[in-house]
């Protein structure tokens, strides 16, 4: 998202202020990264609608962590990758308490993320919105998607994330040409199923209704859609909210992150469930709202989400905040339990 003004700001810490009061519990995190609650004015609270709190962090002070936009966590939990909308890549571990409350972030580090060749680092080309892990069984690598410059680009594996000479992958249909330059293809991922899943954020506040793209056949990176391999349906947000990230469930579903701004309530953040049959070509996506993250909760410009199962079986949900560069706002990572549906 777009970088804003020092006025836009100073209004944004007016009518917004994200709480940002370190919680320290049973275990110290890494200099610069501190624990934080879900709500500063209710310290014990610990649900929000159908989520329980699992933990947050606050990396604002880790060195190079900015503008972070996508999110992957790896399956055991143990580290991210998310890269922002300045191209870059953010990557570190990841630390529990003996609750199993996220705790810590260490070693973080980042660097430029690789851009396709025949294109400029200049007028925000480096605009990269969503992550995706690509399954090994389909090609592996990662995906990553772009606004401004709309595109998929196809990654290889590095040591922290995506890595080496991208490939470009052709986006559904016209997307590419009719998409807002500030509003494409945010919410990407990989259904359970293998297909590819992605939503066009848009720029209109009121417009509630969002094209919805998912490819006719499993993403292979091998052998990717073409532009007309998709079939477009239409996701339907909530009032003023428009839809920021996407995460594959192991039940074929879906969570949409979704956010929205105003000078009278700041930011809000939902976290929407979309069960698998409302996947139907041709189709109006109506999911169902989990939880609402407004003040004066821990709120911030939401962007990126993740999901993994334990070892028990308990679907883990992290989201992690694009603070767009500005003093006035924070880098939060963010962890909730699922309970089943």
């Amino acid at each position: 998202m777009a970088k804003r003004s020092i006025f836009f700001n100073l209004l944004l810490l007016l009518v917004a202020a994200g709480g940002c009061a370190a919680g320290v519990q049973e275990m110290r995190p890494s200099p610069s990264v501190s624990r934080v609650p879900l709500d500063r004015e209710r310290p014990a609270a610990e649900t929000v609608g159908s989520l329980q709190f699992r933990g947050a962090l606050d990396l604002t002070g880790v060195q190079g962590v900015v503008g972070l936009s996508g999110l992957w966590v790896a399956p055991d939990g143990s580290r991210f990758v998310a890269i922002g909308d300045s191209g870059t890549v953010a990557a570190g571990g990841l630390a529990y308490d003996s609750a199993g409350r996220l705790a810590d972030a260490r070693s973080v580090s980042s660097r430029p993320l690789p851009i396709d060749e025949g294109t400029s680092r200049k007028g925000r080309r480096t605009d990269a919105e969503e992550l995706v892990r690509i399954p090994d069984a389909a090609g592996g690598g990662w995906l990553v998607s772009f606004e401004r410059d709309h595109r998929f680009l196809h990654y290889g594996e590095g040591p922290d994330g995506p890595a080496g000479k991208p490939l470009r992958i052709e986006m559904p249909l016209d997307a590419a040409e009719t998409a807002p330059r500030n509003g494409g293809l945010e919410a990407v991922t990989i259904l359970a199923d293998g297909r590819l899943l992605a939503i066009e954020e848009g720029e209109e506040a009121a417009r509630q209704e969002h094209r919805l793209w998912v490819s006719k056949k499993r993403f292979d990176a091998a052998s990717p859609p073409g532009r007309q391999d998709w079939e477009q349906l239409t996701y339907r947000s909530a009032p003023q909210f428009r839809p920021a990230g996407a995460a594959a469930l192991p039940d074929g579903g879906l969570l949409v992150l979704e956010r929205r701004f105003s000078l009278i309530g700041g930011w809000g953040s939902r976290i929407v469930r979309v069960a698998a049959p409302a996947l139907r070509p041709g189709g109006t996506v109506n999911g169902k709202e989990l939880a609402r993250l407004e003040p004066p909760m821990m709120n911030d410009n939401f962007e990126g989400i993740a999901v993994r199962q334990d070892p028990a079986g308990e679907t883990l949900v992290y989201l992690i905040s694009d603070d767009n560069g500005s003093p006035l706002q924070r880098t939060y990572l963010v962890m909730f339990a699922l309970p089943a549906p």
